[in-house]
């Protein structure tokens, strides 16, 4: 979602990714190995009153933000097999309130954000309590979005290939990452392009009974340059770090989960604090379960 119009100086347009960086925390590679269909509820809140130059030092610009949203993940696994993997795929709605105050002008947005879609999910067994999954999230030009204000949804495609790995033992150890490329398509609106980006986004901690307690985070390093009509914009490559406890209880047909993960670190960007609450339950269960 983008977060604010921020000088054209900083890194991504609107100066946020079009990935919600910490978003998949405790449902890193966990995918369900029988057929059905599941959901996912997320709601999250975000603030952020700085912004920080390319040495990750706070500008003395006036600057606030802070963003509600609830986020519907819907996983459908089709209980068959595909080069040695299970197969899903996947939907995810955002909906999205936002505001910002920028020099003390303040402006308020509520809408529905870009829409990702996971045509193909892919997850590997390769030992015990470990996965790999590999799927392309393809994070579509939809939503609410107006080139001349702040707004809910960034106003072009995203392709997004993940790949990730997860130990989760349930009666130890806890252990993942999700790797993520963002390769951004031009805004036809404003011809901007922004730069390609790897995010990581981790979890760690141990399982003691139907309880779960460690630490999550996300990690984002930009790696081209922006584009404006052609032309790199130079210098201005965002780079973020992020890092909180978490805490999850499973209780057989559903699950929940509570993080929270503070900004560590930002430059080109902004350091944000986020507070998710997950909810995770099965819809409909194939194979006579």
């Amino acid at each position: 979602m983008t977060m604010a119009v921020w000088p054209a100086a900083y890194a991504f347009e609107g100066g946020v990714s079009p990935f919600p960086t910490g978003s998949t925390s405790e449902y890193i590679a966990a995918l369900p190995p029988i057929p059905g269909l599941f959901a996912v509820e997320q709601f999250n809140y975000s603030s952020s009153n700085g912004l920080y130059d390319n040495n990750g030092n706070k500008l003395p610009i006036p600057f606030k933000s802070s963003a509600y949203s609830a986020t519907t993940r819907l996983l459908a696994s089709y209980g068959v097999q595909w080069l040695g993997a299970k197969v899903y795929s996947q939907l995810v709605l955002p909906v999205v309130s936002l505001h910002t105050e920028v020099a003390g002008h303040s402006e308020t947005h509520n809408g529905l954000s870009n829409v990702t879609a996971t045509p193909v999910l892919l997850r590997w067994d390769v030992a015990a309590h470990t996965n790999v999954t590999f799927g392309f999230d393809i994070s579509l030009e939809t939503g609410s979005y107006s080139p001349t204000r702040p707004s809910v949804a960034v106003g072009y495609t995203s392709w997004q290939p993940v790949l990730a790995v997860r130990h989760n033992n349930p009666d130890g150890l806890d252990l993942g990452i999700s790797n993520r490329l963002l390769i951004n398509d031009r805004n036809s609106s404003t011809n901007y392009r922004s730069g390609t980006a790897y995010v990581a986004d981790f979890i760690g901690g141990w399982n003691v009974g139907k309880w779960k307690f460690g630490v999550t985070g996300s990690y984002l390093n930009q790696f081209t340059d922006d584009r404006q009509n052609g032309a790199d914009i130079t210098g201005n490559r965002a780079r973020s770090l992020s890092l909180g406890p978490t805490v999850a209880y499973n209780a057989g047909p559903f699950s929940i989960n509570m993080n929270y993960q503070r900004g560590l670190y930002a430059a080109n960007t902004a350091k944000s604090d986020a507070i998710w609450i997950n909810f995770a339950m099965p819809l409909w269960l194939g194979g006579g379960h």
